[in-house]
C-alpha cells in the first residue's frame, strides 16, 4: 500500500468509525458473516488465551473475546476506530483485558511492543487485511510473534465467488463474475474508492506456507450472496434462511469452501 493509499484508507475508517457497528447490524448479510467469524474464534480461542488482533476497528470481537476470559492486544489504522474500541471497553468493563493501539500491519513487530502480553496463544485478522498487498511478509511477522502451534485465523476476499456465478452467468454479465480479478482492483468502500486485494484460497495458502499450516477453510459466505446484494437478499423471505443453512452445513466443506465471497483460513503456526 502506497503511503497516499494508506492515508485514503485510514481517513475512509476514520470517517465511519462511530456508525461502523450499526451499519454492520444494519445490513443482514454483513451481520451473519460477523456472527460467524466470531464464532470460529470463540471455539477457537479458550479462556486464559492471550490474542492479537490485527486491524481491531471498533474492538467488537475483541470484547466479545474478554468477556470469555481472553487478554487481546488489537490495533487499527484508523485511531477514530482506535477511540471508538477503548471508549466500548470501558463501558463493557473489560479495559483490564484488551488493549488497542493505533499502528500498521507492516509495523507489527514494532507496534506489539506496546503490548503487555507476549508471546501469544493465537492471533486473527476479521476482514481487515483486505489492503494488504504483502502477504508473505505479513505471515513472517505474525509467526514471529505466535508460540508454536498457535493458531492464526483470518478472512479475506475471494476472487471467483459462487453466488456472483449463478447470478451473473446466466445473464451473460461475465464482467460481473470475474470482476474481483482486475489489477488494481478498486471498490467504493464507505464513500472513498479504495484499492484492495482480493486472493484466491490458493494463493493465500502459498503466502502463508513456511510460517503456517493450513488447518481448514470455509466460505464466508457460500450461498449467500454478497453483502453488496441486500435488498435481493430480503426479497428472498424464506429462501433467504435455506441459504443459511446451507452455509452452515456446507461451506466448511470442498469445494463450497473455495468459493465464498469471503474465505476463512485457519492457519497452524509451524
Amino acid at each position: 500500500m502506497s503511503h497516499i493509499e494508506l492515508i485514503r484508507v485510514r481517513e475512509a475508517f476514520d470517517r465511519v468509525a462511530y456508525s461502523l457497528d450499526s451499519t454492520i447490524q444494519r445490513n443482514p448479510i454483513n451481520a451473519w458473516m460477523h456472527a460467524s467469524n466470531l464464532a470460529v474464534l470463540r471455539s477457537a480461542f479458550p479462556p486464559g488465551s492471550r490474542l492479537l488482533e490485527l486491524g481491531c476497528g471498533t474492538g467488537a470481537d475483541a470484547i466479545s473475546l474478554a468477556k470469555q476470559g481472553c487478554q487481546v492486544f488489537g490495533f487499527d489504522l484508523s485511531q477514530a476506530m482506535v477511540e471508538t474500541a477503548r471508549e466500548k471497553a470501558s463501558v463493557e468493563q473489560v479495559g483490564d483485558r484488551v488493549r488497542f493501539v493505533q499502528g500498521r500491519s507492516r509495523d507489527l513487530l514494532e507496534v506489539v511492543r506496546e503490548s503487555p502480553w507476549a508471546e501469544f496463544d493465537g492471533a486473527y485478522a476479521n476482514f481487515t487485511l483486505t489492503y494488504e498487498g504483502d502477504l508473505r511478509s505479513l505471515a513472517r511477522a505474525v509467526a514471529a510473534v505466535l508460540k508454536p502451534g498457535a493458531f492464526f485465523i483470518c478472512t479475506l476476499p475471494n476472487r471467483l465467488v459462487l453466488s456472483e456465478l449463478v447470478i451473473y452467468a446466466p445473464m451473460l454479465r461475465f464482467g460481473l463474475v470475474l470482476w474481483r480479478f482486475a489489477t488494481p482492483l478498486l471498490k467504493e468502500v464507505h464513500g472513498s474508492v479504495l484499492e484492495i486485494h482480493a486472493y484466491s484460497p490458493w494463493q493465500v495458502r502459498d503466502a502463508f506456507r513456511g510460517s503456517f499450516e493450513l488447518c481448514a477453510l470455509v466460505g464466508v459466505p457460500t450461498f449467500l450472496p454478497p453483502v453488496y446484494l441486500r435488498s435481493q437478499y430480503q426479497r428472498l423471505g424464506g429462501f433467504g434462511t435455506a441459504l443459511e443453512s446451507l452455509d452452515a452445513r456446507l461451506a466448511g466443506r470442498f469445494p463450497w469452501n473455495r468459493l465464498g465471497e469471503h474465505t476463512l483460513f485457519k492457519f497452524r503456526r509451524s
